[in-house]
């Protein structure tokens, strides 16, 4: 009769997702959760500035997205801040659909690394509408490196 023998299986990582797939929204009030921490960092990076909207966040795998709808009023000054648990590399993108049939346009990305992203801040200055009028925008968080949850929130002036 033969004997059965168990082997070890390596631990594997979850496989990233496909580049763009949605990540899993997180309740509002699991978003709010983050709210200290992304106040802190708008205390730093977006000084004399106020929260626009409630903070935002989603479940993500590596390459995951998550898009959050703002309207961006003419003359405002935008600044945008997330963070990252597990999300080794959080990017933020600030774009505009010009025409339902056109693609976004991207208007800004943040330039920073790691798992805190600052779109607009103090470094940089804040994002500001060139344009006389205002319009709908979206604000494109994106795991590119890691998974986990992020949170983000919009700051205007």
């Amino acid at each position: 009769m033969p004997t059965a023998t168990a082997t070890a299986v390596p631990p594997t990582t979850a496989p990233a997702a496909p580049a763009g797939t949605v990540a899993t929204p997180v309740p509002p009030v699991a978003a709010v959760a983050a709210t200290p921490i992304l106040q802190g960092m708008g205390a730093t990076e977006a000084p004399g500035m106020k929260a626009d909207g409630g903070p935002f966040a989603g479940q993500f795998q590596e390459g995951q997205v998550l898009e959050q709808d703002i309207n961006i009023s003419a003359g405002k000054c935008y600044t945008i801040v997330g963070i990252g648990i597990g999300v080794q590399e959080l990017d933020i993108q600030l774009v505009s659909q010009p025409a339902p049939a056109l693609p976004p346009v991207v208007l800004a990305q943040d330039s920073t690394t790691g798992a805190a992203a600052t779109l607009g801040g103090k470094s940089s200055g804040c994002w500001k509408n060139p344009l006389p009028i205002g319009g709908p925008g979206k604000v494109i968080l994106r795991a590119t490196k890691g998974a986990g949850i992020a949170a983000a929130q919009v700051f205007s002036k």
